[in-house]
């Protein structure tokens, strides 16, 4: 190569360099050279009407790495006024990259939007109205006072999804508060280290979704992945397959919605109460394995059928209705629990003895306001049906308690710390915070006891129980004891008990009415024989023999 040609190629070289150099230096100019903040009032509204919320945006700029696009700071989605003036949802920063080949010919098509940083506030004020029940409600105003939507719209959120037509939407580092301010103590729960990925949005796509988060207080790490859709213009799914897992509990989610309407089935091959994101008053976790539940959702009302699951060897069926949108919302519901062992199941719940082991069948059917104490102690009531077969009662000896007050000694009563029993059966009521006992049995091997009374929710015991020990006790019994004798009746021993106390500590009395009227019973069978041989002929003198170890029976002592 020539001096000249040297020359020229030195030339075409600068002239490509000062090319690349001055498409990259205004490429990086665009940015500030293109203001894109003069079209806030073509999209802001489009988004404002969408959402029903007024929007703020601080700035938007032109972004050319990794994608062409925009970047839009300080973004916040006001609140509804009625529940503050603050931010119902604000970003750090919302990036939306457009795809570059259709650009080039005139059209934009969305490849990717991302939000960094987003905080949400879902609150519900004292009346039990939540802050997002006017979220996307087209054509309705903001109004003066708390909506009473039964849930929120999704009308807004399918319209923004729909007008997004993007390949894929994420959120990172996001969180989500809900604040209950309806209950006696207000509450706060917490979703942190929120990450969302959607990929193929828009109308008539059916998007896939992933989330990760983690649930606090509970330290509880969330995840759920799946697909809903297709999208529509209304709101509406058609389709829902999610798949949710609650620390090591996987809930499989199905279902569809349309406006305020909808039926979702969900089910789980074991479900830990220590994976649920609420307190439960347990002592260890309680496991229920072949969880499934149909939720229908119409209006304010959600009715849950088809609810079954097993736990401690038993099958519980059931269902039940709740109300939403008041701050004590009305529910029923009625379950069946077939062949459940008592004995795990009381461990698990009651922190204190005596403890009652056993396999029960339970049928419930129950209605109230509220799930506060003090509102279902108020409003709860329902009825029922217990029985509890082969079991025993640990820390309790019902038949030394009753020897006890005759002040035995010597008679062999079997697990001096146990009360063994064949069957417990018992009608119940549920009223004005206690529970109503009626035709209690309760058969055991040496007796028979039946009554009725009530049991508190405070635990604590009123019950009237007659117990009729076998004859061959009863015969042990008063053969040791002349007080004794005074319950004898057709050659058992007849008890009338008064029960109180507590659950765990209760305490026994005779009802000495009741051991009155029999004393009173036995007086009047014995003076009628002496009446019926007067009237046969018995000489005077034989029944005065007679009447002498008649009269020792009753009073329990001999005469001279």
């Amino acid at each position: 190569m020539d001096a000249r040609e040297e020359v020229y190629a030195m030339k075409v070289a600068i002239g490509v360099l000062t090319l690349v150099a001055a498409v990259a230096g205004l490429a990086l100019a665009l940015p500030f050279l293109i203001d894109l903040n003069k079209y806030k009032d073509q999209y802001k509204p489009l988004i404002e009407d969408a959402l029903n919320r007024t929007i703020e945006i601080q700035d938007v700029r032109l972004t050319l790495w990794p994608t062409i696009g925009a970047r839009v700071t300080g973004l916040s989605i006001l609140d509804d006024p009625a529940f503050g003036a603050g931010a119902f949802a604000s970003a750090a920063s919302l990036d939306v990259g457009v795809k570059l080949l259709p650009l080039l010919s005139g059209r934009v098509e969305v490849e990717n939007v991302a939000l960094r940083g987003p905080v949400v506030a879902v609150i519900k004020n004292k009346a039990g109205v939540l802050n997002v029940s006017t979220l996307g409600r087209k054509g309705v105003p903001i109004p003066d006072r708390p909506s009473r939507a039964p849930i929120p719209s999704m009308e807004g959120l399918l319209k923004i999804l729909g007008m997004l037509a993007a390949d894929r939407v994420s959120i990172a580092g996001g969180t989500l508060t809900f604040r209950d301010f309806s209950a006696a103590k207000p509450t706060e729960y917490v979703l942190q280290d929120l990450d969302l990925l959607l990929r193929s949005v828009g109308i008539g796509r059916t998007p896939s979704l992933h989330l990760d988060a983690v649930a606090q207080p509970f330290n509880l790490p969330l995840k759920l992945d799946g697909t809903f859709g297709p999208l529509k213009e209304t709101a509406g799914i058609e389709v829902i397959n999610v798949r949710l897992n609650l620390g090591s509990t996987h809930f499989t989610v199905t279902g569809s919605v349309t406006g305020h309407e909808g039926t979702v089935h969900v089910s789980a091959p074991m479900v830990r109460t220590t994976d649920l994101p609420v307190s439960i008053p347990v002592k260890q976790s309680i496991d229920a394995a072949d969880f499934r539940v149909t939720a229908d959702v119409k209006g304010q009302t959600i009715e849950m059928r088809d609810v079954s699951f097993h736990f401690f060897g038993g099958r519980v069926r059931g269902g039940g209705k709740l109300v939403v949108g008041s701050e004590d919302p009305p529910f029923s519901g009625h379950l069946a629990i077939e062949g459940f062992l008592v004995g795990p199941i009381w461990h698990a719940v009651v922190d204190a003895p005596p403890a009652i082991s056993g396999t029960a069948d339970v049928t419930l059917a129950l209605k109230g306001r509220g799930f506060s104490m003090p509102s279902m102690t108020k409003d709860l009531e329902g009825t029922g049906r217990l029985a509890i077969r082969d079991g025993t009662i640990e820390g309790i000896n019902l038949l030394r308690e009753m020897t006890t007050i005759f002040n035995v000694a010597g008679v062999a009563l079997g697990d001096p710390k146990a009360t063994a029993f064949s069957t417990i059966e018992a009608d119940l009521a549920v009223e004005q915070g206690m529970i109503r006992v009626q035709r209690l049995l309760m058969d055991g091997h040496d007796f028979q006891a039946t009554g009725s009374g009530t049991i508190g929710f405070d635990r604590r015991l009123s019950l009237a129980v007659t117990v009729s020990l076998s004859r061959d006790l009863s015969e042990k019994i008063a053969g040791v004891s002349p007080v004794a004798q005074l319950a004898m009746r057709d050659g058992r021993m007849v008890l009338p008990l008064v029960i109180g106390g507590t659950v765990q500590s209760p305490s026994y009395r005779l009802d000495l009415k009741g051991v009155t009227e029999n004393l009173h019973e036995q007086i009047q069978r014995k003076a009628a024989q002496v009446v019926d041989g007067l009237l046969g002929g018995t000489a005077p003198d034989v029944l005065k023999r007679r009447g002498r170890p008649l009269l020792s029976e009753i009073l329990g002592r001999s005469k001279p």
